[in-house]
């Protein structure tokens, strides 16, 4: 385990390529982008990516869309920048000065999977976009394309879909070096990526989704029986949503329990809990 050449400076490489092929029917592009570090989540590369554009490009507004994941907005308060969101709206965003975006895809906002068509226009008026791909892996067959040449990076994590939580495993994938990160050269968990190593090596992309889509319609079905609310089902498996209009329609005592859950446009639903009760 001594560092000696190459000791464990490239250890993350071969685990990584596994990565690629784990997910090459679910994400097109990705072996296209030639830097790449093992991080701690996707957090890690958020902050550093935020940090990257601080250095090099301060002045440049940087986007999210409404209701996005509020990491984006805490790790850039924490770096003296200022996130915009802005509505989901093609003519909206082409009145906005080019800058940079983070989006996630799956979206953190409502747990859906966004077209690459929407994506693929705010790349083309000139906008680079990271996309943050905490979610893979939680939904059914979809193939999201990164090819874009102004999709700049690509966040991962395996925190969501194999609850590795604590054990922070992820990676960042850029088109351009991230001079910050290049300090995971030496300074990674080996042990987490041990662990991200064995879950490619058991498991299927889909498996997760597979296994547990039944059993988040069960849990939708629980909630409607306890509260009277039928939320929507998400893309994602551990998620469920209301559009403002299906707000409208609930009863005041309904309005009052899902209220707290407002993310931009509509209401987001964590099912996670749900999910833990049935398992222990």
């Amino acid at each position: 385990m001594k560092s000696i050449s190459p000791g464990l400076d490239d250890y993350e490489k071969p685990i990584t390529e596994k990565m690629i092929k784990f997910y090459k029917k679910d994400v097109k592009g990705l072996e296209g982008f030639g830097y790449r570090y093992p991080t701690s989540g996707s957090s890690e590369g958020i902050y550093h990516l935020l940090s990257r554009i601080k250095k090099d490009h301060p002045d440049s507004p940087i986007y999210t869309l409404e209701g996005e994941y509020e990491g984006y907005r805490e790790c850039a308060a924490g770096l003296g920048l200022t996130v915009q969101e802005v509505k989901e709206d093609i003519e909206v965003i082409k009145a906005l000065m080019p800058g940079y975006w983070f989006i996630s895809n799956p979206s953190g906002r409502d747990g859906n999977i966004l077209p690459d068509s929407l994506i693929n226009q705010i790349a083309d008026l000139g906008n680079k976009v990271v996309v943050d791909m905490a979610y893979l892996g939680l939904t059914k067959k979809h193939r999201f394309d990164m090819t874009h040449p102004n999709i700049i990076a690509v966040l991962t994590s395996m925190s969501k879909p194999f609850g590795l939580f604590y054990y922070r495993v992820g990676f960042t994938f850029s088109r351009g070096p991230v001079q910050t990160l290049y300090g995971t050269k030496w300074f990674k968990n080996i042990l987490s990526l041990i662990i991200a190593e064995k879950v490619f090596d058991k498991f299927t992309s889909d498996y997760i989704y597979k296994k547990y889509a039944p059993v988040q319609k069960e849990i939708l079905d629980q909630i409607q029986k306890e509260t009277g609310i039928e939320l929507r089902r998400s893309d994602v498996l551990i998620l469920a949503h209301l559009t403002e209009k299906d707000f409208e329609k609930l009863t005041d005592e309904q309005k009052e329990i899902v209220a707290s859950y407002k993310r931009g446009p509509g209401y987001r639903f964590c099912l996670t809990q749900y999910f833990l009760e049935r398992e222990t």
